[in-house]
């Protein structure tokens, strides 16, 4: 009897579970539209993801992108540097060597205290006395110096791949002298006596196409001015080695080797000096 009316209770609360779940659930339509709604939901949720993906993709490329230009900028800018370093080497131990042939065959004219071998600006250069070679005021070898700039010419006939630079010099004190109407200043000078050297020089066999001239007055002094002893050093004949540049097929120099080869010098002395005079209308 208990027993019937167990299964009787549990029957009636099966259908009352029943009902209430049919009264309240979802409806059929509504449930497949919310799986719709999920799984358009998990659609976009993916292409997110992978367009996020692609983008993380792109941005890593282009961080690899940058990174390598400028490890390969970095890597050219040190590789110029580098090869300027060799070149900078290469032509100091050539001029060292240079220097080294000029003193040994100059000797003689050294241990005399007629002729200086010395660099200045990177360059070999040979330093002459002008009392060696002039008298004051004068533009006119003696034979003395047409002695000692043969024996110069002999050895730069020896040199290759080399102009020679002629510059004269002069101390600090302006001619007073009589001489005055020929050189009215050490400007014109300086550049007579260059011109008087390069002349020499090509009589005694140096190719004028490897030779210029130039005077710089008093304005490039190598000591002070000061002193007796300091105006005898800066009164003197530079002979200055300048690198030869080779010209092209049509008979030009790179232009740049130019400009960078002519920097280093003075213009060439070719014209009449009119420092100081008023110009005529």
């Amino acid at each position: 009897m208990g027993s019937m009316h167990d299964r009787s209770r549990k029957a009636a609360l099966a259908t009352l579970v029943a009902a209430i779940g049919i009264g309240c659930g979802p409806s059929r339509a509504d449930y497949d539209s919310k799986v719709r709604e999920m799984d358009s939901a998990k659609q976009q949720v993916a292409q997110l993801q992978q367009q996020l993906a692609g983008d993380e993709q792109q941005i890593t490329q282009l961080k690899s992108s940058l990174g390598m230009a400028q490890s390969q900028a970095i890597t050219d800018d040190q590789k110029a540097q580098l090869e300027e370093a060799k070149r900078a080497m290469q032509e100091a131990q050539e001029r060292g060597k240079l220097l080294d042939d000029l003193q040994a065959k100059f000797k003689k004219m050294i241990d005399a205290g007629h002729l200086k071998v010395t660099t200045r600006h990177g360059r070999v250069v040979l330093q002459l006395r002008n009392d060696v070679l002039f008298d004051k005021g004068e533009a006119d070898i003696k034979p003395a110096g047409k002695d000692a700039l043969a024996e110069v010419a002999t050895t730069l006939r020896g040199v290759g791949g080399k102009r020679f630079q002629v510059a004269g010099h002069t101390d600090a004190e302006p001619i007073t002298t009589d001489k005055k109407k020929d050189f009215p200043t050490n400007w014109e000078l300086s550049a007579a006596r260059a011109i008087a050297v390069v002349k020499l020089l090509v009589t005694q066999g140096v190719d004028p196409g490897t030779l210029s001239a130039a005077g710089y007055g008093p304005y490039d002094p190598v000591a002070s001015n000061a002193t007796p002893d300091g105006q005898a050093k800066n009164r003197r004949i530079e002979i200055t080695l300048v690198p030869f540049v080779p010209t092209g097929r049509h008979g030009f120099a790179n232009s740049q080797q130019i400009v960078a080869d002519r920097m280093a010098e003075v213009t060439t002395v070719a014209v009449r000096f009119e420092i100081g005079r008023p110009r005529r209308g």
